[in-house]
């Protein structure tokens, strides 16, 4: 292949006769001998490496190279130890470490055509300036791109594919920009997205499996609901489900199946980052809310106090809606903080480890995720206990007249029903969620005509 110019570069110390010097875009030097079709990393300037290099490749049967194909020289090589000198076909688009490896690929089986296509295009990555771009690259590269888009688009956060939707109009945008120029920077450009590419279709058995067994190892290997949980012992299950439905109100299950979705791996870190943060925005979403409603509550709470005669049922369940309201703001402030600036990568790595793998499991720590909800319930049914009492102090002759205990009556016989309102109205909310079968959908299922 021919070059201009502008790809060689004059090197401030002198270069042995034959070898031109090269400066890869990131900064290195190379070397290449377009006679003897070698290229070297090690700085031959220097006499005592030049003349390692040149007894190596003394050694090596250059007979054996077709046209279009060159030697990548180890680095300190040893004469006849040719067993990592790197072959590269220019021609088919190969590297290996052995001749005939990338000789031709007839009779070759398509695992070993993807890593040495991966060889290939890393090497031009690293030594782009004495060769040209191969001319069908850049379409390479732009057909599995367009195919990298459109699974993103139809498979979402299950896309296993190497660039996300955004990287892959960024470097299609980016591939159309430069599709004119020819310098080395479009090479290592175009080369590094070809070698991603074939690293993928490396651990996808590209060109191997009949679709049917593609699916099949699709379906093994990506996850398509949250992780199952841990065995527990009888004897633990039963008191802790009691714990968790009767004093934390069910709510630590739901930041359970968070736990699992966030902890799930679908074959790109970038999705991964993605689920990350879009756990911590819900958990500071609603950590957020829960502050507020926790404010107000304790707000509330000690005007109730402050009511002149309250009696002391009213006083003492008041002092512990303060303390449980008081409570939802201290962890949830806490929670909020580190969920807030815990936003790395490498954090939530630890986080998820930790939260699986630690002493209380990954129950114990939705059970401590719920603890900002779970203390404001009982601080408003502290609250509600509270106020109720305070009104049947009227009934109860405790205080005030005849007409004021009609009226604490009437106040009780409403908000008795408001709370069974307020109840039924709770138990068919949560109910929506559930999945249900009627009597059609079981005769249905059993395979029986309906009556």
């Amino acid at each position: 292949m021919t070059l201009s110019n502008h790809r060689r570069v004059q090197s401030i110390r002198p270069v042995p006769k034959g070898w031109i010097s090269h400066i890869h875009p990131q900064g290195w030097v190379y070397f290449n001998h377009p006679k003897i079709r070698v290229v070297t990393n090690d700085d031959i300037r220097t006499p005592k490496v030049l003349e390692t290099v040149e007894n190596y490749i003394e050694t090596y049967p250059f007979c054996n190279l077709l046209d279009g194909m060159e030697l990548l020289v180890p680095h300190d090589p040893q004469p006849n130890e040719h067993t990592f000198t790197l072959v590269v076909n220019h021609n088919l688009f190969m590297a290996g470490y052995d001749v005939t490896d990338v000789i031709s690929i007839e009779g070759m089986d398509a695992d070993h055509v993807n890593k040495r296509r991966r060889m290939y295009w890393n090497h031009l990555e690293r030594h782009p300036n004495h060769v040209l771009l191969p001319p069908n690259a850049e379409k390479e590269a732009r057909d599995a791109l367009a195919w990298y888009h459109l699974d993103n688009l139809r498979s979402g956060t299950r896309s296993t594919v190497p660039f996300s939707t955004q990287e892959c109009e960024n470097l299609l945008a980016a591939i159309s920009q430069i599709s004119s120029d020819n310098s080395p920077g479009r090479t290592v450009f175009i080369s590094w997205v070809l070698r991603v590419i074939w690293s993928f279709r490396i651990t996808e058995c590209y060109g191997q499996d009949t679709h049917r067994r593609w699916s099949e190892r699709y379906a093994d290997r990506v996850p398509t609901g949250p992780l199952p949980n841990a065995p527990l012992s009888p004897y633990i299950q039963i008191p802790l489900n009691f714990v968790i439905s009767a004093i934390f109100f069910s709510i630590p299950r739901s930041y359970l199946k968070h736990i699992k979705v966030a902890g799930q791996y679908h074959g790109r870190l970038s999705t991964a980052q993605v689920i990350w943060d879009q756990y911590t925005s819900r958990i500071v979403k609603e950590y957020q809310d829960f502050l507020l409603i926790a404010t107000v509550l304790l707000s509330a709470t000690v005007g109730l106090l402050a009511v002149p005669d309250i009696q002391s049922t009213s006083r003492a369940v008041g002092i512990v809606s303060v303390f449980a309201s008081m409570g939802s703001m201290i962890t949830g402030v806490f929670c909020l903080w580190r969920h807030q600036t815990s936003v790395k990568q490498s954090e939530s790595y630890t986080y998820l480890h930790n939260a699986h793998h630690g002493v209380f499991g990954p129950i114990g720590h939705a059970m401590f995720l719920s603890l900002p909800p779970v203390l404001l319930v009982w601080g408003i049914i502290a609250f509600a206990i509270g106020f109720i009492a305070y009104t049947v102090q009227g009934l109860l002759g405790i205080s005030g007249t005849t007409g004021q205990r009609a009226a604490a009556w009437v106040a009780l016989t409403i908000s008795l029903f408001m709370l069974i309102v307020v109840g039924l109205g709770l138990y068919i909310f949560d109910g929506m969620w559930k999945p249900k079968r009627d009597r059609s959908q079981r005769v249905t299922r059993a395979g029986r005509p309906l009556p």
